[in-house]
């Protein structure tokens, strides 16, 4: 029965509650296709990305990424905190399912790193539909405003 408060709180109009993922030995955090190591990994989380838990199950939390992904992480890996400093950002769904960050604003510009739905970022500067970004990984470049969100 206690897993249904979860559901009936959001429901209701609850917001889940936000969440960091910490700083680990290993650098990421497994996303799962289920509540424990024996399920399937679905894509690594980055220390910093953000998370909103929508169901908790003994040491794991349902999550929904920023892009709307979900998955299962180990909230012994999760954290309360602040949004990073800056104006933080996220990657958000791109039809090619990843969104290039440029060396510059402009498509003209080489690609320095693909990014993926969720990734966090921090906006350092805009020229027009461009913003200048440090990724999470602590790359900096350029990234169209079209594909990032709050």
């Amino acid at each position: 029965m206690r897993f249904l408060l979860p559901a009936l709180l959001l429901a209701t109009g609850a917001a889940a509650q936000d969440l960091y993922v910490a700083d680990s030995d290993e650098g990421y955090l497994n996303l799962r296709g289920g509540p424990g190591t024996h399920h399937d990994i679905v894509r690594r989380l980055e220390p910093g990305d953000r998370v909103s838990v929508e169901e908790e199950m003994g040491r794991w939390a349902r999550v929904r990424l920023p892009s709307g992904e979900r998955g299962w992480a180990s909230l012994d890996y999760l954290e309360q905190g602040s949004a990073p400093s800056g104006d933080a950002l996220f990657v958000s769904t791109t039809g090619a399912g990843w969104l290039n960050l440029r060396s510059g604003p402009g498509t003209q510009f080489e690609v320095l790193r693909r990014m993926y739905p969720g990734d966090r970022l921090v906006s350092l500067e805009r020229q027009g539909d461009w913003l200048r970004i440090r990724h999470v990984s602590g790359a900096t470049g350029w990234a169209h405003r079209d594909y990032v969100t709050r």
